[in-house]
C-alpha cells in the first residue's frame, strides 16, 4: 500500500492514502466513466425474517398441535394453562389456518418479552408442535433507483449489508443536514435536489484551482496531482471527485428512477470544500470547515444559515490529532453535532491516524462484501464499522466523468474507509429524524449498542461491530431490536440457558438461506433442510453454512 507524503501542515484525504489502480470505474447510468479512471482505496424468507419480524406487537398467535394430540375440547385446557404460566388473562381460538394450525387471540397487544413468554408457555405443552406470533407483514421500502437492486450490495438486507429497506420503513433522514467536509461537490442529477448552499475553505488559490481563497462556492475543481504542489505524487493522474462520491453514499436522492439511493435519501447535503489539488488541504482549513458546518462563527466567512445535524470527515493524516482540529470537533460536539470520521486505510491501528484518534468522534472502519474487515482498513481503536468495499466489490456512488477538470455527471465505484464513514453519517441522520432530541452521547450509544459482529471476522477489532441502522432505529423508538422468532426463536426458547440473550436481529442471505442470529454465547444458524442449530463460532464463510452441518 502506497501512502502519500504528508506534513503537519496539511491533511490528505483518506482516499489518497492508498491510491492504487483497481480497474475501471463503474458507470451504472448517465454518462460513461472513462475506461481508465482509477478506483482508489479511499479514506427469501426464513422463519423469523421479513419486514417487522421480531419487532412488532400483535394480539394473535398461531398454535400448531401435533396430529391427534389434542381434540378441540382439550385445546382450551392448553390455552388456559399457558395463560396462567405467561400471565396473559385469556386466550380465545378464533380460526384455523390452511395447514391446520389454530389462530388464537390474546387478551391484548403483546410484544417483546411478553410475547415470547406466551409462545414459550404454549410450547411447553407436549401436545403443541409450535407456537409463534401472527405478525402483520408490511412491504419493505425498496427504492426504484435502477442501480440499487443491481449493484448497491452495501445497502441490502443481508449479513454484509446495512439492511436499509427495513430502516427506510422507519426513517429516510427528512429534516436532517449532513455536512460533507471534503473536496467539494459537483452538479449531479442524483444529488442536486438535496444540496444546500455550501462554502469553500481552501485558502490558497493554487490548491483551490479557482483563482481565490475562501468563498461561497464549494464546487470541486478537481484534485488531480500538480507537478509543483506535489511532485512525484503517488496519486493517479485523474481527479477523484471524492466529495461527490461520499455525498452520494450519505444522501443521494431515492425513488427518482435514476442511479442510486443514499443511506438517508431525504436528508440535505451541506458541501464544505476543504481539500484541493493533490487531495490535500491545510488542517486549519479543515478545522474552519468543521466550525462553519456546525454553525459556529468563522472569521472571514459568511454565517452558515443551515447548520449540520451530523458532520462527515472522510479524510486523514498519520499522527496525533492536531489541536486546531480537535478544538473544532469539540465545538461541534458541544453544539450537539456528532462528527463521523473515516478510520484510515493504512491497515494499522486507527489510534495512529487523525481525525480517527480525535476525542469524541465516531470513527468508522470498513468491511467488505463478505462482512469481514477490509484488508486496507485501519481497525482496533475504532467506534464501529460499515461497508467500505474491496477491489472486487466496491461501493457505487455519484461521480464525475472529468479526467482532471469538470465533466459530465456519472457513477463510479470506489472502496475505502471514506466510503464507510458516510454510511454511518446517513444512519445518524435517520436516528435524528425519529429522535431529534437525542444528543451526541445518545446517538453513539444507539449505534454501538445495536451494532453486530462482522460475520466474516474482524480479529483486529471493529469496535462495537457493523452498524445496523434498523436495530438502532427500533431501539431509539423504545422497541426491542433483538427479539427472536421462527425456527431460530423456537430453538432459542429451548436452549436459552446455553445461548444467552440475543445480540443482533436475525439476518439472512439474499436467497433466504442461510440465516443466523448472534447471541451472548454464540450463534443460532438456520437453513432450509437442516433447520436451526447452535454454533459457538460462526464460520467466516457464512454463506457456506448449509454444508457446515
Amino acid at each position: 500500500m502506497t501512502t502519500t507524503r504528508s506534513t503537519t501542515a496539511s491533511l490528505a484525504l483518506a482516499a489518497a492514502l492508498a491510491l492504487v489502480p483497481l480497474g475501471s470505474a463503474a458507470a451504472a447510468t448517465g454518462a460513461a466513466a472513462p475506461a481508465t479512471q482509477p478506483v482508489p482505496e479511499a479514506a427469501g424468507t426464513a422463519p423469523g425474517t421479513g419486514p417487522g419480524a421480531g419487532t412488532a406487537a400483535t394480539d394473535r398467535v398461531v398454535v400448531k398441535f401435533r396430529d391427534g394430540a389434542a381434540p378441540e375440547d382439550s385445546r382450551d385446557n392448553v390455552y388456559a394453562q399457558a395463560a396462567d404460566r405467561s400471565g396473559d388473562a385469556g386466550l380465545v381460538e378464533t380460526a384455523a389456518t390452511a395447514d391446520g394450525a389454530q389462530v388464537v387471540r390474546t387478551d391484548g397487544m403483546l410484544a417483546g418479552a411478553e410475547l415470547e413468554a406466551l409462545t414459550t408457555a404454549l410450547e411447553q405443552d407436549p401436545a403443541v408442535e409450535y407456537a409463534e406470533p401472527d405478525l402483520l407483514a408490511t412491504t419493505a421500502a425498496v427504492p426504484n433507483d435502477p442501480s440499487y437492486a443491481a449493484l448497491q450490495w452495501s445497502l441490502w438486507d443481508d449479513p454484509a449489508g446495512l439492511g436499509m429497506p427495513l430502516a427506510w420503513d422507519r426513517a429516510t433522514g427528512a429534516g436532517q443536514t449532513i455536512a460533507i467536509v471534503d473536496t467539494g461537490i459537483t452538479s449531479h442529477p442524483d444529488l442536486d435536489a438535496n444540496v444546500l448552499p455550501g462554502y469553500d475553505f481552501v485558502s490558497t488559490a493554487p490548491n483551490g484551482r479557482d483563482g481565490d481563497g475562501w468563498d461561497p462556492d464549494p464546487t470541486d475543481m478537481g484534485d488531480h496531482p500538480d507537478a509543483v504542489l506535489c511532485p512525484n505524487s503517488p496519486m493517479p493522474p485523474n481527479s477523484t471527485w471524492h466529495g461527490t462520491h461520499t455525498a452520494g453514499i450519505a444522501a443521494a436522492d431515492a425513488n427518482n428512477g435514476l442511479g442510486i439511493s443514499g443511506v438517508a435519501p431525504d436528508a440535505k447535503i451541506l458541501p464544505v470544500r476543504a481539500v484541493g489539488a493533490c487531495s490535500q488541504g491545510y488542517i486549519t482549513d479543515v478545522a474552519a470547515g468543521v466550525l462553519w458546518a456546525a454553525g459556529a462563527p468563522v472569521a472571514g466567512a459568511a454565517a452558515n444559515p443551515n447548520p449540520a445535524t451530523v458532520i462527515n470527515l472522510s479524510l486523514g493524516v498519520p499522527g496525533e490529532c492536531p489541536a486546531v482540529l480537535q478544538s473544532a470537533i469539540s465545538e461541534a460536539l458541544n453544539r450537539g453535532i456528532p462528527v463521523v470520521v473515516a478510520a484510515g486505510n493504512q491497515g494499522t491501528d486507527a489510534a495512529q491516524s487523525a481525525p480517527a484518534n480525535c476525542a469524541g468522534v465516531i470513527s468508522v472502519a470498513a468491511t467488505d462484501v463478505s462482512g469481514a474487515l477490509a484488508p486496507y482498513s485501519n481497525s482496533g481503536t475504532v467506534t464501529l464499522a460499515a461497508p467500505g468495499g474491496d477491489p472486487y466489490a466496491q461501493i457505487l456512488s455519484t461521480g464525475n466523468a472529468g479526467a482532471q477538470g469538470l465533466g459530465a455527471p456519472t457513477y463510479t465505484e470506489r472502496n475505502g474507509t471514506s466510503m464507510a464513514a458516510p454510511a454511518v453519517s446517513g444512519a445518524v441522520a435517520l436516528l435524528r429524524e425519529v429522535s431529534p432530541g437525542l444528543g451526541v452521547a445518545g446517538l453513539r450509544d444507539a449505534l454501538t449498542s445495536t451494532a453486530r459482529q462482522a460475520p466474516g471476522g474482524c480479529a483486529a477489532g471493529c469496535g462495537a461491530g457493523i452498524v445496523d441502522p434498523v436495530s438502532a432505529l427500533v431501539a431509539v423508538q423504545g422497541g426491542e431490536p433483538f427479539t427472536t422468532a421462527g425456527g431460530i426463536g423456537a430453538l432459542h426458547r429451548k436452549i436459552s440457558a446455553t445461548t444467552g440473550e440475543p445480540r443482533s436481529r436475525e439476518l439472512c442471505a439474499l436467497g433466504g438461506t442461510p440465516c443466523f442470529q448472534e447471541f451472548a454465547n454464540g450463534w443460532i444458524v438456520w437453513n432450509a433442510g437442516l433447520g436451526a442449530r447452535w454454533q459457538q463460532v460462526l464460520p467466516a464463510q457464512w454463506w457456506a453454512i448449509p454444508s457446515a452441518g
